[in-house]
């Protein structure tokens, strides 16, 4: 009996492990070998070449890509795989070196004293990492004191306006306000100073000045500044040869005035006036002049009538005939008896 319980313990022994490995629970927790895959992150030379192709033709439309890159940018695709990998491994950087160099170049062309310093200096040394700091730097600095001091200068030659505005620029101490001042800001200004001055000139000028200030308040700020530079003399010469003129011709008329009254006849009242003297003699003045007049024509006047009438003489021409024939008569008289005595 102990041997037959001793063989099939033995029998069982020997058994179970195939039954176990046999069972789906066990199968489970077995891992089966698992066989290498391609690596996923690996591309073939067809797709690489793709990638490096849309690569540079990113570089070469970014904002601010030179000449320099986009050129040999084209000659790298045109190349082929091997120099385009060769120009994003290299090339890229040298040609990006050569376009910022002209970049400095072109900016110390259009920049002011301290933007052109700073730029030289960059070149001189000549390394990526100078020219670069230029770039991104340097010629903000350098330019900010190249505003302010043609701010200064702005303000100096300009009215009220412009220099209150290029003081709160400079107040503000920064590259934008001092930007803003110089691109937009004083033209604004001086077209206030402007409209200032052109309603001055109106108010102490003549009429032709007045008519073409208001024009040019009316017109552009180019009109204002245009009347400033030349339109206000022009209207002022006219107005000045108007003045002339109207006092030339207020001058003939008071001298015509003068000739007038130089030629003007007498008046009726001193016409046929008779002045006698001692002797009996005297003249009237008639319209063809003055004559002498005998004591015999003043006797005829005095007792013809019409002659005197004529004449226009006053009430004392009758007597002064009468005088005058008591004369002759006296003097007829003592002539009879001087030839009396003789006889």
């Amino acid at each position: 009996m102990k041997f037959t319980r001793i063989s099939a313990l033995v029998a069982s022994a020997a058994i179970a492990p195939a039954v176990l490995l046999a069972s789906p629970a066990f199968a489970a927790d077995v891992k089966a070998p698992t066989v290498s895959a391609p690596d996923a992150g690996a591309k073939t030379a067809e797709e690489q070449a793709v990638a490096d192709r849309e690569e540079i033709l990113r570089l070469m439309a970014a904002d601010g890509a030179g000449s320099v890159i986009k050129e040999r940018g084209t000659q790298a695709i045109d190349a082929g795989p091997a120099a385009m990998r060769k120009f994003l491994e290299e090339g890229q950087y040298k040609a990006r070196f050569e376009d910022d160099r002209v970049r400095v170049a072109q900016i110390a062309s259009v920049g002011g004293r301290s933007v052109r310093q700073a730029a030289r200096k960059a070149l001189n040394v000549g390394t990526p990492e100078a020219i670069k700091e230029f770039l991104e730097v340097g010629q903000f600095k350098a330019r900010f004191d190249d505003y302010r001091v043609e701010t200064l200068q702005i303000m100096y030659k300009g009215g009220v306006s412009v220099k209150e505005a290029g003081s709160e620029a400079l107040n503000a101490n920064t590259l934008d306000a001092l930007e803003q001042f110089i691109k937009v800001g004083q033209f604004k200004a001086r077209n206030i100073d402007n409209r200032v001055a052109v309603t001055s000139l109106i108010n102490d000028g003549g009429p032709k000045v007045k008519a073409a200030g208001i024009k040019a308040l009316r017109g552009t700020p180019e009109d204002v500044q245009a009347f400033l530079d030349k339109g206000q003399f022009e209207a002022r010469k006219q107005d000045e040869a108007d003045a002339a003129a109207a006092k030339d011709k207020e001058k003939d008329k008071d001298s015509g005035k003068k000739d007038e009254g130089k030629g003007k006849p007498e008046p009726e009242a001193s016409k046929g006036t008779a002045t006698g003297t001692d002797k009996g003699t005297g003249t009237v003045t008639t319209d063809a002049g003055a004559k002498p007049v005998t004591a015999v024509d003043a006797n005829a006047q005095a007792t013809g009538g019409s002659s005197l009438a004529s004449t226009g003489a006053g009430s004392a021409l009758p007597w002064a005939a009468g005088g005058t024939a008591v004369a002759l008569a006296g003097g007829a008289g003592l002539l009879v008896a001087a030839r009396r005595r003789r006889a």
